[in-house]
Formats: structure tokens, sequence, C-alpha cells
């Protein structure tokens, strides 16, 4: 799978419905509208060639590839996170780094 054409950002959209099971409450936590997360899930769906979730009562449920999924992503989100918020925090008045 070649990264260059991907929009890493479904992979956010991902990891919150899992967690949500819900597209409208998903939206909400994004900050984005119910069609625009449905929309990305369309598009998850298209690259990974999986429903990954299933409408039913009791919410959206991820398929076995969508729970084989979760870990990894969960993971690389993490240290995307953190590696943002570690250069966040940096300061050039006390780095002792030298350029």
């Amino acid at each position: 799978m070649n990264l260059s054409d991907k929009d890493l950002n479904l992979f956010v959209v991902f990891d919150v419905i899992y967690s949500e099971r819900n597209l409208t409450k998903s939206g909400e936590v994004l900050g984005i509208t119910q069609p625009a997360v449905s929309n990305a899930l369309s598009r998850l769906r298209k690259n990974f060639d999986d429903e990954l979730f299933v409408r039913t009562s009791k919410g959206m449920i991820p398929t076995p590839v969508a729970q084989n999924m979760i870990k990894d992503i969960r993971q690389a989100l993490d240290l995307i996170r953190n590696s943002i918020s570690e250069s966040d925090s940096f300061n050039p008045k006390t780095a002792q780094i030298n350029f």
C-alpha cells in the first residue's frame, strides 16, 4: 500500500468509530458531521476492501478485520501524538542541543 495517496486522517476516524460504536457520536468527538464520518468510513471500507463496521441494534460492531487492525492503528496514532507533543515542548532557550 502506497501511503502517499492515502488520507492518514482516516485512521483517526477509524479509532473514534471503534471507540464510540456510533457515527453521530464519532462526529461529535471529532468535530465533524455524521455525513462526513460516514464518508470517511466509506473510504476506509474501499481502502481495506472490508466493511470494517457493521450496523446493528447495539451500534457499529467491528468486523474481524477491524479488530485485527485496531491495536496497530492505536499504537501508530499514539506514536504520532507523542512525537507532536514532544516537538511542541521544544524551547530553544533551554535546549541543550547544539546545531
